[in-house]
Order: structure tokens, then sequence, then C-alpha cells
């Protein structure tokens, strides 16, 4: 189980926040190597959601980011999250590795059981077309299989 109260900086090494350091100070006005410098001195729980959507999209800490999220959802009981794009999520999640997944096996179950037995896929025509539908469904089915 990962540590939520940690650092990101706490899971690289010292030569992985070196560059970090080196990025920020040499494109110090791009704000992507500045954010990626701000958000190693923060914990997962203190991670906004902006953050936490930032750090999947930029493959930057995607696993630990990940798993925040898989425990944000449990907590709040919603297979949806903020304003991450609910195919996005799921798209993200089928492809993070299943040493990850499986620690969280249980958690994902029950987000899975709540798409389901609320039957929230076929529920969300407003926003997703049949097609749509489906990759979601295999995206569900992908995450499904892991031990």
């Amino acid at each position: 189980m990962i540590n939520r109260k940690m650092t990101l900086k706490e899971f690289l090494t010292n030569e992985e926040y070196e560059g970090v350091i080196q990025n920020a100070t040499q494109y110090s006005d791009m704000s992507l190597p500045v954010w990626h410098l701000e958000v190693t001195g923060k914990c997962l729980c203190e991670l906004s959601n902006f953050d936490l959507i930032r750090c999947i999209r930029q493959d930057v800490f995607k696993d630990l980011a990940t798993v925040e999220i898989i425990e944000r959802i449990d907590e709040q009981n919603t297979p949806f999250y903020a304003d991450i794009d609910s195919m996005e999520l799921m798209e993200k999640l089928s492809s993070i590795s299943s040493e990850v997944l499986s620690a969280h096996k249980s958690k994902l179950d029950r987000m899975i059981e709540n798409v389901e037995k609320n039957n929230l896929i076929d529920l969300a025509d407003v926003w997703m077309f049949d097609e749509q539908k489906e990759t979601y469904q295999g995206y569900i089915n992908i995450i499904k299989k892991i031990n």
C-alpha cells in the first residue's frame, strides 16, 4: 500500500529529482517544468484534482496519481472523477501496470460494480455515443481481468 502522506519527491531517486530541478531552472518560463517541481514537494493527499489529472496526462507520477484517484473515487463512492472525462479515466486505468491495479482490486471492483449495478453506461446517453459506451465497457473488461 502506498503512503499517501509521502511527498512525491520521496518516490524519486536523487538523480531523478535533480533532473526535475534542472529542468525547472532551465525552463523557468514554461509552466510544465515549474509545475512538475512544485508537485514533487506535495504529498498525494495534497494534490488537487487538476494536479492528479495533469500527472496522468503528462505521464508524471502516473501510477501514483492513478492510485490516489482510485482512493478518492472509492471514498466518494462514484465511478466518475472531477474534471477528467470518465472515458479517459477508464482508458488510463486500463493501461496502468497490473501490479498497481491488483493492489487496489477490491476498490476497482466496487467502482465497476457501481457502474454495472446502476446501469451507468446506458444512462450516459447525454455524453457518450454508442461506440464510446462499447469502448468504456471494453476498458472495464480489461480492468476486471486483473488478478
